[in-house]
């Protein structure tokens, strides 16, 4: 006949005893949640931004000389707004350059 040799170490395992009563905690709104959302918002923004930024820049910076080219053009019209066109079109260039070269968020 064989022999039936028993694998050492190998015991039952514990048994679990049921659970008197079930209780579900309270959903609690943990501190910072506002805060964190927000700067995984910013963080997606940017990752957008800086996956666009190729073509962006090029549209942005083609509007901005067509943006100068019409100031230049209505620089003596009475009444005109051209100028402040042109420069929050160039502000804006430079806030995106910004961002995107100078700026990276926290846990990238």
């Amino acid at each position: 006949m064989t022999r039936i040799i028993n694998f050492p170490g190998a015991k039952e395992p514990p048994k679990v005893e049921p659970a008197a009563k079930m209780v579900i905690p309270k959903a609690e709104v943990k501190p910072g949640l506002l805060k964190r959302g927000l700067a995984s918002l910013w963080r997606g923004i940017w990752i957008f931004t800086v996956l666009l930024w190729p073509i962006l820049k090029w549209v942005i910076s083609i509007d901005v000389f067509i943006c100068l080219v019409l100031m230049a053009y209505h620089w003596d019209t009475p009444g005109g707004n051209a100028g402040w066109i042109f420069l929050t079109h160039f502000a804006g260039l430079t806030a995106l350059t910004y961002f995107v070269s100078a700026y990276k968020p926290k846990g990238l």
